[in-house]
């Protein structure tokens, strides 16, 4: 049996509950509450492709994707050269599609210009943050299902690694892109009496063609970034 081949997400720890890595050429869904380490992790997954050569992208639909960059400059300042040298490409979506149109934008809008620039930039990984930004243009859940899907599948035709982040709302309800992305990573930030402080944690609830734990797993932000412990 062919062993399949894995790329590393850059957190270290989190490729080690996952058989070394991600599939490429998939969409993995990243999700959790404010402040549980959601737009670091995604800048983990960029700066690694960028160290190993790899042309990618962040897309941010609402907030300015420099300050993304300011973040994980904390941990790891070389995030400047990658993004100076166009390693990782910045798309500040909240300045375009957002003031165009003067609502939110839709899952077409976004697919047309991430396929532009995925192909112009020859990008290999990219992150959307966040889709729950994105509106619908259609409100029957069948559509707006056969809408994400085809946002997916488009990704994924071109070869491209992408991780959509959404923020967590509901944890009694999965929304589409749960089922229709290859993982889903949920990260966690609550309160644990046992130490008397929040804390934080990581958990795969689906991962194809990979074992994996459902159980959460200590995840700490360190002066590197984010780090998963066993």
């Amino acid at each position: 049996m062919d062993v399949p081949v894995r790329i590393p997400t850059g957190v270290k720890g989190f490729d080690e509950i996952i058989e070394g890595g991600l599939l490429p050429g998939k969409t993995y869904l990243l999700t959790g509450p404010p402040g549980s380490g959601k737009t670091t992790f995604s800048m983990h997954f960029l700066l690694e492709g960028a160290r190993k050569g790899e042309n990618t992208a962040y897309f941010s639909l609402i907030h300015d994707p420099l300050e993304a960059v300011k973040d994980m400059a904390r941990f790891d300042p070389s995030v400047w050269s990658y993004v100076k040298s166009g390693k990782i490409f910045l798309q500040d979506y909240g300045k375009t599609l957002w003031k165009v149109a003067g609502k939110p934008p839709t899952w077409g809008s976004v697919l047309m210009s991430i396929r532009e620039i995925a192909a112009s930039q020859r990008v290999s990984r990219l992150v959307v943050d966040p889709i729950t930004a994105i509106d619908f243009s259609n409100t029957n859940p069948a559509e707006k299902r056969a809408q994400l899907a085809n946002f997916i599948r488009t990704i994924e035709e071109m070869g491209v690694t992408a991780i959509l982040v959404a923020e967590l709302t509901d944890l009694d309800k999965y929304t589409e892109e749960y089922y229709l992305a290859e993982g889903v990573i949920m990260l966690h930030y609550f309160m644990d009496d046992t130490v008397g402080d929040m804390v934080r944690g990581v958990q795969v609830l689906k991962m194809r063609r990979t074992r994996h734990e459902t159980r959460i797993f200590p995840l700490k932000f360190t002066d590197r970034g984010l780090v998963v412990t066993q």
